[in-house]
């Protein structure tokens, strides 16, 4: 979410002031939770903090920020059900707004962009967030999107590519047919020898990678370069034999691939591609987001 956001506020600031409004702190139960951030602006909004009432509330308070030329503010969000509040889930939230302008917001812009760009993470401090006095607000580290890596360009690999494009990814893809990447458009398209994945694990990013080869000998060869630099997730499609021969092909790799996840993806039924596709998402975004919970 990070990454493409404030790609969004560094090409915004070219002709509009905006607003970025931050979830600083939840209590209780809330649509979001802190980390979550929108822009708000005279193009519109981007991106959210919870929707409904709440993020009405956000919006006209980050409107009234940027009719009076304010730089920041604080927005206390009730989610009691008591009267006046916005909500009933039973918690609160505490909004930062900053409101980003001229020449030095967009040098500071520019260089959180181009850090997560580059696959690294950033701490926005109290000014970034929407305060002026540091023991307000908790700085906050952003990660860069992770990298989803496709390896094979079937149907499934691009059901794959086509919904991850949705989400907060960045997306690579390998095949050695080439003529099989032309459509994946959206994505860096790795065309050659399985070497070329090394490239692919050469990331300051998180990497989940996800084997959708063909035949099984795809599979194994893809698997030996990965596990000289492994990445965080390994996933494979395949029936229970398949695996298996994959496994057996590759002793010396038998710690690397201890946590492979095969078959991939959460049992859901799936059938279709677009739906083998939903269901490895669902995987990979549960064990994303583990520790957070």
């Amino acid at each position: 979410m990070n990454e493409r956001l404030f790609a969004r506020l560094q090409a915004r600031l070219a002709t509009e002031p905006v607003v970025l409004a931050s979830v600083l702190e939840t209590r209780g139960a809330t649509p979001r939770k802190g980390g979550s951030r929108m822009l708000i602006g005279a193009g519109g909004s981007e991106g959210s903090i919870g929707g409904g009432m709440a993020e009405a509330q956000v919006i006209a308070a980050a409107n009234a920020l940027l009719q009076d030329a304010g730089r920041s503010a604080l927005v206390e969000i009730d989610l009691t059900g008591r009267q006046g509040a916005a909500g009933i889930c039973g918690g609160h939230m505490r909004i930062g707004l900053r409101r980003w302008q001229g020449a030095d917001d967009r040098l500071r812009v520019a260089s959180i962009a181009g850090t997560l760009a580059a696959g690294n993470s950033i701490t926005l401090g109290s000014d970034d967030l929407g305060s002026s006095e540091p023991q307000t607000i908790e700085p906050q580290t952003i990660r860069p999107d992770p990298r989803l890596l496709i390896v094979g360009a079937g149907h499934c690999g691009l059901a794959l590519h086509d919904l991850a494009n949705t989400l907060d990814f960045d997306v690579w893809v390998h095949d050695e047919r080439s003529d099989e990447l032309a459509k994946f458009d959206r994505a860096t398209r790795l065309s050659g020898p399985v070497d070329l994945l090394r490239s692919a694990l050469d990331t300051p990013r998180e990497v989940f990678a996800v084997l959708l080869n063909r035949d099984f000998r795809c599979d194994i060869a893809a698997l030996r370069t990965l596990c000289q630099q492994p990445p965080r997730f390994i996933g494979m499609m395949g029936s229970a034999r398949r695996i298996g021969e994959v496994r057996a092909a590759l002793p010396e790799h038998a710690a690397a691939l201890a946590g492979l996840r095969a078959p991939v993806g959460i049992d859901i039924g799936a059938q279709t591609p677009h739906e083998i596709a939903i269901s490895i998402l669902a995987e990979i975004i549960q064990l994303r987001y583990a520790a957070d919970r």
